[in-house]
């Protein structure tokens, strides 16, 4: 069973940002989106036709993309490889159970 995001189990490092997550059926092939908006505050946009545990790996996706300023880039092939390669560090964090 997949861990439910909550504001107590949410990493300390996160909490420093400020964003909305959106569950929206979304075209299957698409995980995730994320818009920043205009103050500075990030929606990110999940599948809800995913499974909790995809919605999950899919928020950490998008959360990488956020805590390394990826808008200020310009290379989204290089953006999307470095994030698969890093995405496992953060994940970890969120596997705890749930009482």
């Amino acid at each position: 069973m997949a861990t439910i995001l909550t504001a107590e189990n949410l990493p300390m490092e996160l909490r420093k940002y400020d964003f909305n997550v959106v569950l929206i059926d979304l075209d299957e092939m698409i995980g995730e989106s994320i818009m920043q908006n205009g103050d500075d505050s990030y929606t990110i946009i999940l599948n809800s036709k995913w499974s909790a545990e995809m919605q999950r790996k899919c928020f950490c996706h998008a959360i990488d993309h956020i805590r390394n300023n990826d808008w200020e880039r310009d290379n989204a092939d290089n953006i999307e490889g470095a994030r698969h390669d890093t995405n496992g560090d953060l994940l970890s964090s969120f596997d705890r159970p749930t009482s």
